[in-house]
């Protein structure tokens, strides 16, 4: 077994210690400091363990104060009023694609805002959609994830062939090889209590075949009752995202990322040991209140009391989930969002960054309000919400 130091952020580092020379601190390194990160071999298997973030308490990037584009008020009309957005994706031409699920439709823009045309709308025909949930490049043309059905749009947004997956498919990505990878819940038996089934990765072409099952992941934790099933206090889900043919697998149980490569064989280990996720008894007992006390629609005085026993059953959780999502931009760095509970949410998002190195970088301060969708070289795209609710497709610039 091989092990040997990260350093990330040399160039970062080397400058501080300049800084530090003429400032008359001591320039003699100090041989008792913990390392930052080590990575070790293990059996073939790279594993990066980080100890403390390389940029200390501050942030060495961030999110510029204003959006540098806004597609809510770029232009006038239909096609700027937005509902439930899903995807904000960056266009190899420089324009912008939003799935705007509220319309079942896929709208594309220019750089600058302008509207150009729309694909989609309800229906069960050729080109139409049902119920949209992504869209995924492949090279100029647009992969459109249905619930049953994927749909490829050229880039003239004309519809090119729909395809069938599994049923209970949750998810799928481009792997750039002329494939794509699906997470699929292979069966779903009927459990009660706190359960999760598994989910597999199975790879289609772009014809829709079936080619090869490559890996599975913990998939979602879910809380089964005869009066109630949904999402346990602080559940666990699994998280997947690729770069080029790399997949980056995470099941949210710990500060953790796995990468594997395009036949599921895992070439790294990226993992935080010590990230505090401990959740303390009012932490937990806060988020089952807001489940017992939720808003009740006109007429109604109080929840069934099936809906509060079940609730009141759910179980205590002694740690929270790691994180809620994670994208891999261009350069490979990993970005995580730390999970909240619904009683924890206000205020910006810190997202977690490792680095192309699987380092620990920092963490990344998001705009109020800003549901992140895209992660980009020097910017970031996604959706702010309003005080009155209304969804404004964004795009930030993020500064390295």
């Amino acid at each position: 077994m091989k092990t040997r130091l990260v350093v990330p952020g040399l160039r970062a580092a080397f400058w501080a210690l300049v800084g530090a020379c003429i400032f008359g601190a001591s320039c003699t390194p100090t041989r008792d400091a913990p390392p930052l990160a080590v990575e070790r071999d293990s059996a073939g298997i790279a594993i990066v363990e980080s100890f403390s973030p390389a940029w200390g308490d501050t942030a060495r990037w961030r999110v510029g104060a204003e959006p540098l584009l806004d597609l809510a008020e770029s232009g006038t009309g239909d096609a700027h009023n937005f509902y439930r957005v899903r995807n904000v994706t960056r266009l190899p031409d420089g324009g912008i694609v939003v799935v705007n699920r509220g319309s079942a439709e896929i709208r594309k823009f220019t750089a600058d805002g302008t509207f150009v045309g729309s694909a989609g709308g309800y229906g069960e025909g050729p080109g139409e959609l049902t119920n949209v949930q992504q869209v995924e490049l492949v090279g100029d043309s647009l992969l459109v994830r249905d619930i049953y059905r994927v749909t490829l749009f050229g880039p003239d947004l004309r519809h090119v062939r729909t395809m069938r997956l599994h049923p209970f498919n949750r998810g799928l990505r481009y792997l750039g090889n002329g494939t794509m990878l699906v997470r699929v819940l292979m069966q779903y038996p009927e459990e009660y209590g706190l359960v999760r089934h598994p989910e597999a990765l199975l790879v289609y072409d772009l014809d829709g075949v079936r080619r090869d099952s490559i890996a599975r992941t913990p998939g979602s934790e879910e809380y089964v009752t005869d009066a109630l099933m949904g999402v346990p206090l602080f559940g666990k889900t699994s998280v997947l995202d690729t770069h080029g043919d790399r997949i980056f697998l995470g099941s949210s149980d710990h500060m953790q990322v796995e990468e594997v490569d395009a036949n599921g064989e895992t070439l790294r280990i990226l993992r935080i040991p010590d990230y505090p996720l401990t959740l303390t008894p009012d932490e937990v007992q806060a988020e089952r209140n807001l489940r017992l006390n939720p808003p009740l629609p006109p007429g109604v005085t109080s929840l069934p009391p099936p809906f509060v026993e079940a609730v009141e059953g759910m179980p205590s959780p002694e740690t929270r989930p790691a994180y809620a999502d994670m994208l891999v931009d261009p350069t490979g760095a990993v970005w995580l969002r730390p999970f909240r509970g619904s009683s924890e949410l206000g205020g910006p998002e810190h997202w977690l960054v490792l680095g192309p190195d699987g380092s620990w970088l920092g963490s990344v301060e998001m705009p109020e309000n800003f549901l992140v969708r895209e992660i980009g070289l020097d910017e970031i795209l996604g959706v702010w919400t309003s005080e009155l609710d209304v969804q404004h497709p964004q795009v930030w610039r993020l500064r390295r």
